[in-house]
Formats: C-alpha cells, sequence, structure tokens
C-alpha cells in the first residue's frame, strides 16, 4: 500500500505531478472556458464581475487545497506506517474535520458577499453581477472541501489515475454545462449559468470520490467522538500552516484587484482574463505541492528520513525547471492566447505584460507551496 517508500523518488514525484496536473489542468480550464463564455456575451461588467469574484472563488479554493494538503500529509503518514486501521480512521476524521473548518466560513462568506465585494473595488453591475455568481457557488464551498481531501486521500495512497480522474470528472461536466446554462439556446441564464453548472460539476465529482473512497476502498471507519478530539488536534497542526500559506496568493491577488479596481472594469477584466490563465499555465505546481506531502509523509512514517530529504530537494528542482518553461511557453503563444477573450486594449496590454515574463515570478509561489 505504501508504494512511496521504495523506487525513484523524482519518478514517484513525476508520476504523480503529471497525472495531478492533468486532472487540475481540467478543473483550472473550465473556469478559463467560463469567462471565455461569458465574455462572449460582450458585457465588459461580466467580465470584471467574473474577476471580482475570481479573487474569492481563489480564496475558498486555496483554503481547501491547504486542507486536503493537512490531510494527504496525515493520511500518507499512516500508510507509511503499516497501519490500516489507522489510515481508515485519518480519512474519516480529516474530512469531518474539513467540513467543520468550511461550513462556519461558508455561511460568513454567503452573508458577506456584497461587502467583501465592496472592499474589492466592486461597484454599479459588476458588484450585482458578482453578487450574483457568488451566491450560488459559495454554498458548495463544503464539497469542494470533501473533493479535494478524497484527492488528496488518493495521492497518499498513490493511486494517480483515480485522483486525475476526480478533478477531470469535475471540469468535463463543467465545460459540458457552461454554453446550456449561459446561452440562450439553452437556459439562457448567463452569469448565474455559469454559476450552477460549476456546482453541478462538484457535486459529480463528489458523487467519485463517494463512490471510490468508500465503496471501492472502504476506507471510512466508525465515529468515535475522543478519537476525533485527538485527530482534530493534529489536523490542524498541519492543516493551519499549510493554509496559511496557500493564502498567501489569492490574497495577494485580492489587493491587486482592489488596486486595479480604480482605474475601471476594462482593467480588472485584464487581471480577471490573468488570473484565469495563470492557474492552467501554472497547475503543475498545484498540483506539486499537493504530491509533495504524501511522498515525504509516506518515507516519514516509515522512518526513512533521507528519502524525505530527496524530496524536497528534487522538488525544488522541478519546480525552477517548470517554471522556465511555461514561462517561455507563455512568451512564444501570447499573440494566439490574448485575441482569445475579445477584451479591451486596457485589458490586452495586462495580459499581453503577464505573457512578457511577469509569469516568472510563480517561481517563488512554487518555491512557498513546496
Amino acid at each position: 500500500m505504501a508504494k512511496y517508500i521504495q523506487g525513484s523518488i523524482t519518478r514517484h514525484l513525476l508520476v504523480m505531478t503529471a497525472s495531478a496536473t492533468t486532472g487540475l489542468m481540467v478543473m483550472f480550464l473550465s473556469d478559463l472556458v467560463d469567462i471565455y463564455f461569458l465574455s462572449l456575451l460582450g458585457e465588459v461588467e461580466i467580465a470584471a464581475a467574473v474577476g471580482f469574484a475570481g479573487s474569492i472563488m481563489f480564496f475558498t479554493i486555496s483554503l481547501n487545497i491547504g486542507l486536503a494538503i493537512a490531510c494527504s500529509a496525515l493520511v500518507s503518514k499512516a500508510i507509511g506506517s503499516g497501519d490500516v486501521c489507522a489510515s481508515r480512521e485519518t480519512v474519516t476524521y480529516s474530512s469531518i474535520s474539513a467540513l467543520v473548518i468550511t461550513i462556519p466560513l461558508t455561511i460568513i462568506i454567503w452573508f458577506y458577499i456584497p461587502t467583501l465585494l465592496s472592499w474589492l473595488g466592486a461597484d454599479g453591475q459588476a458588484l450585482i453581477f458578482a453578487s450574483q455568481y457568488l451566491r450560488i457557488i459559495i454554498p458548495s464551498m463544503p464539497i469542494l472541501a470533501l473533493v479535494m481531501s478524497a484527492g488528496g486521500v488518493l495521492r497518499a495512497r498513490g493511486d494517480a489515475k483515480e485522483a486525475m480522474w476526480l478533478t477531470m470528472i469535475g471540469g468535463i461536466v463543467n465545460v459540458i454545462l457552461d454554453p446550456i446554462f449561459i446561452f440562450d439556446f439553452g437556459f439562457g441564464l448567463g452569469v448565474e449559468g455559469a454559476a450552477i453548472a460549476t456546482v453541478l460539476s462538484r457535486v459529480a465529482m463528489l458523487g467519485f470520490a463517494l463512490y471510490v473512497i468508500v465503496y471501492r476502498y472502504r476506507l471510512l471507519s466508525i465515529f468515535v467522538f475522543a478519537r476525533y478530539k485527538q485527530q482534530f488536534s493534529a489536523y490542524l497542526t498541519v492543516a493551519i500552516p499549510a493554509v496559511l500559506t496557500n493564502l498567501s496568493t489569492p490574497i495577494g491577488i485580492a489587493y491587486i484587484t482592489y488596486a486595479l479596481a480604480q482605474f475601471g472594469d476594462s482593467v480588472v477584466a485584464g487581471n480577471a482574463i490573468i488570473s484565469r490563465i495563470q492557474p492552467v499555465a501554472f497547475a503543475g505546481l498545484f498540483a506539486l505541492s499537493g504530491v509533495v506531502g504524501p511522498i515525504a509523509g509516506q518515507n516519514f512514517g516509515a522512518n526513512k528520513l533521507s528519502r524525505v530529504h530527496t524530496t524536497l530537494q528534487e522538488s525544488i528542482r522541478l519546480v525552477f525547471i517548470y517554471c522556465l518553461a511555461i514561462s517561455a511557453l507563455l512568451w512564444l503563444g501570447q499573440s494566439l492566447i490574448v485575441p482569445l477573450f475579445n477584451a479591451s486594449d486596457e485589458a490586452n496590454e495586462l495580459v499581453y505584460l503577464f505573457c512578457n515574463g511577469i509569469s516568472l515570478m510563480f517561481i517563488f509561489n512554487g518555491l512557498t507551496f513546496t
């Protein structure tokens, strides 16, 4: 069951990162498709609204990535030690902990959506569109928490294929449903339609996650409150720093959105496009951040500390190689990428700036994640 405690660390990193990147790429591409389809409606306020909403969405996704890292690290340690019962307990209690954390946060964020958007600089029609979008999506945040924790469990087991399909299913469902819910030939719901498609994609992912973890692998245990209290403390020890690290990026993006809002909706729309390109282009970094924990965790659980150090060293090397390669591709392909979004000249100028070298700054994000 502990696949990472032997064999090449570099190979484990490459295989698991590649599969996780494929799944994340499809999921992030669905977000990019969201803004592409909405841009076809021809209203700059809609693109700006997605930009404002995207800052809050990125915050919730990054929070859940941090919780998933905690889950995968603890589960992989239990797997590395060879304790099957402990593995089942850890999966169960980590999933419950993710709900305990995200449900109250969901309620708070939902009630303060207009306030949060106003803090980011949204007003007028852009504020209305962004509020409509988030009112529908934010209640599904606990579903996403369970889905991403399930992905962490699958990576902790070394199940690259299932972890990849978990995220791919969500992206595929979203891409299929987007035009049906957004445009007049379907339900014609516009921004709200894009939000509904996203929620349904998360439900589809949860269905697959429950099938794999509960039915196929039977990784759940009976809930015992006394044991849960002990597990919750261990969970928080890993989750808090993981969450804070992952939140650094969305907090920075939220500040940038606030700073750009004074220059008008066209500039915010340009930033929205960049914010959707970034996760797609650098999905490998997000994938790597979710892979390092399970590989290091299994070896830590098996007391193979030299392999833990090797995992960190090889991960840092991969960050540099990946970021240099992706930044080069963005620079070479900018003339094809920028015109896709039918944006204003001001918006395009920002996207060109990003493709012309600013993207290299993601090296520092990658090092932080790792």
